[in-house]
């Protein structure tokens, strides 16, 4: 089955043929296993990628709504300012003494 040792050449031959293959099998086993966890980062970050798009597309929206929405309290700002003016005006005018009218003896 094996050939015959005759030195201690040949005995080095088989320790280095087993080394060999010992060092072939880890190499081979952990290269299996970078495999395998660079495909679970890469499904990870897939994950991760998405939750980050997902965020910015919320942040967006929510920018775009507070635009508007500045917008819109702009208007309503100056609309409730134009108010408070009027109201003001008109609590003036109705605050002012009022002239009375003399009553002429032609009226009774």
């Amino acid at each position: 089955m094996f050939p015959s040792i005759t030195s201690t050449q040949d005995i080095l031959f088989y320790v280095l043929a087993v080394v060999a293959l010992v060092v072939g099998f880890f190499l081979a086993w952990s290269l299996y296993y970078l495999a395998l966890s660079l495909r679970d980062m890469r499904r990870a970050t897939r994950g991760i990628r998405a939750r980050v798009e997902a965020l910015w597309e919320v942040i967006e929206l929510a920018r775009e709504k507070l635009q508007v929405g500045s917008a819109v309290f702009k208007l309503a700002a100056n609309g409730i300012k134009e108010l408070a003016e009027y109201v003001r005006d008109y609590t003036e005018r109705a605050a002012e003494p009022k002239k009375r009218k003399k009553k002429s003896a032609d009226q009774d």
